[in-house]
């Protein structure tokens, strides 16, 4: 098992990493996604997709996916940036992050977890828009489904379970408005609706496990899970592919 997490959200993400994982033919890819991972005009901001320019453009053209190629938010590497003068930051980078192996080894710890952080914000202010979209209707030409379903074409013969990963639920001040920081309700419960639409359209094999963990098993955000919330998300994952692979 190899989970492929990266700490920006955005399908085209998701959907370069899937193309080059299905050359290792998995057994089973289980993708999980949420709200903030479809707006259209986010796709290209991913770091690790900014600075993939070439196999974006590759994508782009293979998949006739409904991004711009000629992006600003995608980095076209000069002549004088690919030498390994223009490199050297990178490359002091590589050396650098390669040398902390060598401490982990020696303690035998690669990562301190405080004792107190600031936990998710379940307090709002009286705001209900979404990536500037206003209610009552969430524009879904503004929504990457296309890049979604190519990622579902592709994966072929390989079996895709998608998840709609769990979220906090607040219920603070203004909570009746917004689910958490990063939703408010109208928009998200019609992205629900739209998910399980094009779901039961296309066949998918879609779960949606948006509202299974309690809200104090969440840190510092609304999709960032205490080891019991990820213990119920893993639990609730393996029981749905126990009971699919022997119904």
């Amino acid at each position: 098992m190899y989970n492929l997490g990266y700490p920006t959200i955005s399908l085209t993400k998701d959907l370069m990493v899937l193309d080059y994982a299905l050359r290792y033919q998995p057994d089973l890819v289980i993708w999980l996604v949420s709200l903030e991972s479809f707006p259209a005009d986010k796709q290209l901001s991913s770091p690790i997709v900014a600075n993939n320019a070439a196999r974006v453009d590759n994508l782009i053209a293979r998949y006739n996916l409904p991004l711009d190629p000629n992006d600003p938010a995608l980095v076209h590497p000069g002549f004088w940036d690919s030498t390994l003068i223009g490199q050297r930051r990178t490359l002091a980078d590589l050396f650098r992050l390669q040398m902390y192996g060598v401490l982990w080894t020696a303690t035998g710890i690669d990562q301190t977890y405080p004792a107190d952080y600031q936990r998710a914000q379940t307090d709002f202010k009286a705001d209900i828009t979404f990536q500037n979209m206003q209610p009552p209707t969430l524009d879904e030409s503004q929504l990457a489904f296309g890049v979604l379903e190519a990622g579902l074409r592709i994966a072929g013969g390989t079996p895709v379970m998608l998840i709609n990963e769990p979220m906090l639920i607040s219920v603070g001040e203004n909570s009746d408005l917004r689910y958490n920081f990063l939703y408010p309700r109208w928009a998200y419960d019609q992205w629900r609706e739209m998910m399980l639409a094009r779901a039961e359209a296309g066949g998918w094999n879609y779960l949606d496990l948006w509202n299974i963990v309690p809200a104090d098993e969440f840190t510092n955000s609304a999709i960032h899970l205490t080891p019991a919330g990820e213990s119920m998300l893993a639990g609730r994952v393996e029981q749905t592919t126990f009971q699919q692979s022997c119904p």
